[in-house]
């Protein structure tokens, strides 16, 4: 791949292959200037660990947005950007830890756990729905697949909608209004993650006043009527001083941001890695012919593999040395986790899917005290889903045609719009347990 292209992560070629991007330049060298960002780019998984970890660089996006932003984007997303710094997202050392704890205390795996059910009959009604509402295909219809006489586009069938309905039944709110609650997140996603939108300040900023009022409406209730939901731990913790009004919204808006966005995004990437690599993809389903997989080590390795984020954003705190570069105050870094997570160094024969594989150690959720509080959630929906849809439609292949799976140009997230598939609707599969 072309330097050009590897070091500016919105090329078509970074964007469709992230990892071959950071590839070709961790082969130059682990530490990367991308002129065309204006940030340093981590390759090595060492690397990648250590800035994770680094009290020299700062999680803090917010301050350096006020000071890049022009005169008109500033003003359109003041509000948007005065919310985003009651995301624990954003901030770091003690700040960070006191945001963060009830939150922890609160999302426990034992918790999610208890939704294993919910989210199984979830996908089932989800692909129930999706298969009524599916238009066959002409048999010469060039799809792309083999077989199969229907498309569902699956992404918007179940890889958007199970995420933001999950993340809505642990905050509390009602599954009416999850469609709702998704829409505004997306919004806010062109903002926080950098897709290119000319109109994503002001978006982002009517976004971030329906998501605040509904949550403080939320909020509000609770403190009248608690329940068993996250959003009535969260009340609790701002009774016990813990955190105020404010930063509950904040942290209810970003347990819904973050825990439909990235899960969606690695149920899309994971599936079309399985798509990719069809001798996998039947390891998902109970066939004696094939080497089975436990589901659980196959989410690890398709984390590993394609992990919804390409990178993790930091800033230089304090000068320092990486490699044989010297790090200035306020410079951006790029810790890629696409490229930690293929480095050769710490993963045998990286570049190659293997379910069986249990690979320990990658970073799809990140390190250190910013470890992704939601990665039980996401973990969950990915070994419900993924089997479910594989045994559900045996004869599933891609539908993308030549172009190929259709990524967005964004800068932090590998995110699909669209994931269409072929299957064969008639006689339904066993689901198996």
């Amino acid at each position: 791949m072309d330097l050009a292209d590897a070091a500016d992560l919105t090329s078509a070629a970074a964007t469709r292959d992230p990892a071959g991007a950071f590839a070709a330049l961790r082969d130059q060298d682990p530490v990367w200037w991308s002129e065309r960002h204006r940030a340093w780019i981590l390759t090595g998984y060492a690397d990648v660990v250590d800035a994770l970890t680094s009290p020299l660089l700062s999680a803090d996006r917010i301050s350096p947005l006020d000071r890049r932003l022009g005169d008109a984007r500033r003003d359109a997303s003041v509000a948007t950007r005065d919310h985003l710094r009651s995301w624990m997202l954003f901030n770091d050392g003690d700040v960070h830890r006191r945001l963060r704890a009830p939150v922890g205390r609160s999302f426990t795996p034992r918790r999610v756990e208890r939704l294993r059910e919910f989210c199984t009959e979830l996908v089932d009604q989800l692909l129930d729905d999706a298969v009524a509402v599916a238009v066959p295909v002409d048999g010469g219809a060039d799809v792309g697949a083999d077989v199969g006489n229907t498309v569902i586009d699956v992404h918007q069938a179940l890889f958007a909608p199970l995420p933001a309905v999950m993340i809505a039944e642990l905050l509390g709110v009602d599954r009416a209004d999850a469609a709702a609650l998704q829409g505004w997140s997306d919004q806010l996603g062109l903002f926080v993650l950098g897709v290119a939108h000319p109109d994503q300040a002001a978006a982002a900023a009517q976004a971030t006043a329906e998501l605040m009022g509904y949550f403080e409406a939320l909020v509000a209730r609770r403190r009248r009527e608690p329940a068993e939901d996250l959003i009535s731990a969260l009340v609790d913790a701002e009774r016990r001083g813990e955190l105020d009004t404010d930063e509950v919204v904040g942290a209810a808006t970003l347990l819904l941001f973050a825990g439909h966005e990235t899960t969606t995004n690695a149920l899309g990437n994971a599936l079309v890695a399985l798509l990719e690599h069809p001798a996998q993809l039947a390891r998902l389903r109970p066939d004696p012919a094939v080497d089975p997989v436990d589901p659980v080590d196959a989410v690890e390795e398709l984390l590993r593999f394609e992990p919804p984020a390409k990178v993790q954003v930091r800033y230089v705190l304090t000068e320092h040395t990486r490699g044989n570069h010297r790090l200035e105050r306020g410079q951006a870094v790029f810790a890629a986790i696409a490229a930690a997570n293929r480095d050769p160094a710490v993963f045998a024969d990286p570049d190659r899917l293997d379910l069986g594989r249990r690979p320990v150690g990658h970073v799809a959720f990140g390190h250190g005290a910013h470890f992704c509080v939601g990665a039980a959630l996401a973990r969950l929906e990915m070994a419900v889903a993924l089997p479910r849809l594989a045994r559900r439609f045996p004869d599933l292949a891609p539908a993308w045609g030549e172009r190929g799976p259709q990524y967005q140009p964004a800068v932090v997230m590998k995110s699909l719009q669209h994931v269409p598939v072929a299957v064969c609707v008639g006689v339904r599969a066993t689901m198996g347990p």
